[in-house]
């Protein structure tokens, strides 16, 4: 019934939340080359681990928060709830000549999972004894819609997922290719499965 809705709120969560996380890069310089890779990813994915109020504020700004007004869902807990157990490791970084392979453990909430959890709550909110109460009032089925998609955001495990990431040395600078960036980006809009 209202599964586009829904559709439309997980997929402008995750596009905002990806493009204001960071995860985009640019070139990074440094002592050697795995001293380099290794500073700039630890600076672009500690921003979303190190979660704090200057971030999430940040994130805030640049983010369109109508959507999600209009269902009761404060963007602040929901950017904290999506983040909520967002850790990261570089295990190795490779290098050969001008190029270097660095191999990271992403484990996070995803977006897709949550679309996947909606399901649950169209259950949920059809077996819900207020029901027919609630289709008669747009603002307490909204509500209701909201708490229960926190509720699936919420009730999401992490999971991690292995990513290789391509650098290219270009004028004494290390930077991520375009197809890794990408790769890197979609981290909270891949399934767990």
């Amino acid at each position: 019934m209202k599964r586009r809705t829904w559709r439309a709120l997980v997929c402008s969560l995750a596009a905002v939340l990806v493009v204001a996380c960071g995860l985009v890069l640019g070139g990074c310089s440094g002592t050697s080359a795995e001293d380099a890779i290794r500073q700039d990813l630890t600076s672009m994915l500690d921003e979303a681990k190190n979660l704090d109020d200057a971030t999430i504020q940040e994130l805030m700004d640049s983010m369109d928060t109508a959507q999600l007004e209009a269902y009761g869902i404060d963007g602040t807990e929901l950017i904290r709830s999506l983040l909520d157990g967002f850790d990261y490791s570089i295990n190795s970084i490779t290098v050969d000549g001008d190029t270097a392979v660095a191999s990271v453990s992403v484990t996070c909430k995803s977006a897709t999972d949550l679309y996947n959890e909606l399901g649950s709550v169209t259950d949920s909110l059809s077996s819900d004894p207020d029901f027919m109460t609630l289709l008669s009032d747009e603002d307490a089925l909204n509500a209701r819609i909201g708490e229960l998609v926190m509720e699936a955001m919420d009730s999401l495990e992490p999971s991690t997922k292995d990513l290789e990431l391509t650098y290219t040395q270009t004028d004494g600078e290390w930077v991520m290719d375009s197809s890794s960036s990408n790769a890197l980006s979609q981290v909270f809009t891949s399934s767990s499965s």
